[in-house]
């Protein structure tokens, strides 16, 4: 990967990067030196994966090289198949809750789900399971039969008030079960990543990252390249609403930004987080274009955050992070009460390795960072969540490690640390990759409920 500094901003540069100011927007925008001769695609970038000259944008490319990872694949032969490593780092000899200062924890209990089944736990801060989900894919009528493995495990969950549980199996469905794991609906879709739900009057209305392939010819018209999607669905299972972010790239202001591509090939964008702005969140941008009912969208192969007007089906808000050191690869953003967005920034720490960012929208600097130390003590090169609870704590699941931690933000103390005993692989040699840890208050339903 090329880390090229830079001397100056090309003239269509300085326009865009105008553009992003005038729409509340920012990004350090591609910079450029001005080497003699053509420029290939992948190589001679800012340190972000902007290209140099006009050629492309983005010039780096984040393979996953784990044990019989499709994105381990040669190029091209992925490009319809999505999933993550089951697990990926050897399983560690300590489990369980390792540290627990009740005191300084926020209340709650744990909703954890994890790369080693079609399962989602409700556990306390001791660890101890109150709670279980399980619906098996292929206890699903029906089902078409999963194209890897890596579809098995329930990749994404939401617990609804009533114990009611919405589900993603990657690329493959979403599935809405009772609290007693009895199968209400299965929508057999391309969904992945990450799901939000607005609840209202008439039931659970549902948002979810989505995908399929198609000619972008913004992007490249001889070859389809994976066009990520954001999909509506009512609380009968049934969408309601699709919308590309191809389509909303193009059709925003910032479309002259894929004229720079320098990857225009397979997963170009990888869209990874979804969530819907209320009317406080929306107004913390302090932007008219940015308005309730729309969408943050992360897309991990361009490093930008955008927001998405569902009703216009257009990208009116983008930002690429800090200036120094440049968020890579993230994931998770999410608007805190503090008027931040605060976001896992999985390869731009020192190494390569992770660290949680926060910041406000349209800033170039970060509010608070936190990192490992050592910097390897906590990485994780896919997925990774966070959240900011009740007291200002943070909460945040370090997938690869199979780990989650709660952070006083205020002396980035580690008040509570749990390191899940589920392993992955043919061996069992691998930690399960652990996908999310949620705080959530304790139930009401709980009580009556057997486990």
């Amino acid at each position: 990967m090329s880390r090229a500094s830079s001397a100056f901003r090309m003239a269509s540069c300085a326009a865009l990067v105008a553009a992003l100011g005038s729409c509340g927007g920012q990004g350090d925008a591609p910079k450029a030196e001005s080497p003699e001769g053509p420029i290939a695609y992948g190589q001679h970038t800012d340190g972000r994966g902007w290209a140099v000259r006009e050629e492309g944008l983005f010039g780096h490319r984040r393979v996953l090289d784990l044990p019989n990872s499709p994105e381990s694949a040669p190029r091209g032969q992925n490009l319809g198949v999505l999933g993550y490593a089951q697990g990926s780092e050897n399983a560690p000899a300590t489990t369980g809750v390792l540290v627990r200062q009740t005191a300084r924890m926020a209340p709650g209990l744990n909703l954890m789900n994890s790369g080693d089944a079609a399962e989602a736990v409700l556990m306390d801060s001791e660890g101890t399971v109150k709670h279980a989900w399980r619906l098996p894919y292929d206890d699903i009528p029906d089902a078409p039969p999963l194209a890897t493995s890596f579809q098995i495990p329930w990749r994404r969950v939401h617990m609804r008030p009533d114990g009611s549980l919405l589900a993603m199996h990657s690329d493959a469905a979403l599935v809405y079960v009772d609290r007693k794991s009895k199968l209400r609906w299965t929508l057999f879709d391309r969904v992945h990543h990450d799901l939000d739900v607005l609840e209202g009057p008439g039931g659970p209305t549902i948002f979810a990252l989505a995908r399929r392939e198609r000619i972008v010819p913004e992007v490249n018209p001889d070859q389809p390249v994976i066009d990520d999607l954001i999909i509506r669905v009512n609380a009968r299972g049934e969408k309601t609403l699709t919308v590309s972010l191809w389509d909303a790239f193009t059709s925003s202001e910032w479309a002259p930004m894929l004229e720079r591509l320098n990857e225009r090939e397979d997963d170009v964008m990888h869209a990874n987080s979804l969530e819907i702005l209320d009317e406080h969140e929306a107004a913390l941008f302090k932007n008219p274009a940015v308005r309730a009912g729309s969408a943050l969208v992360c897309m991990r192969n361009l490093d930008l955050v955008a927001v998405i007007d569902l009703e216009a089906s257009k990208m009116v808000w983008v930002t690429s992070g800090p200036d120094r050191p440049h968020w890579r690869g993230a994931h998770d953003p999410t608007l805190t009460d503090r008027g931040e967005i605060l976001i896992f920034d999985n390869l731009g720490g020192v190494g390569g390795n992770s660290r949680l960012v926060a910041l406000e929208p349209g800033a170039r600097s970060a509010n608070w960072t936190w990192a490992g130390d050592p910097a390897e003590s906590f990485s994780s090169m896919f997925c990774g969540t966070l959240d900011a609870l009740p007291g200002g704590n943070i909460l945040a699941t370090e997938s690869c490690h199979g780990r989650a931690i709660e952070i006083d933000r205020a002396s980035g103390e580690i008040v509570w640390e749990f390191v899940s005993e589920r392993v992955a692989g043919d061996d069992e040699e691998f930690v399960a990759a652990l996908f999310e840890v949620q705080r959530i208050p304790r139930p009401d339903w709980l009580a009556s409920s057997s486990k």
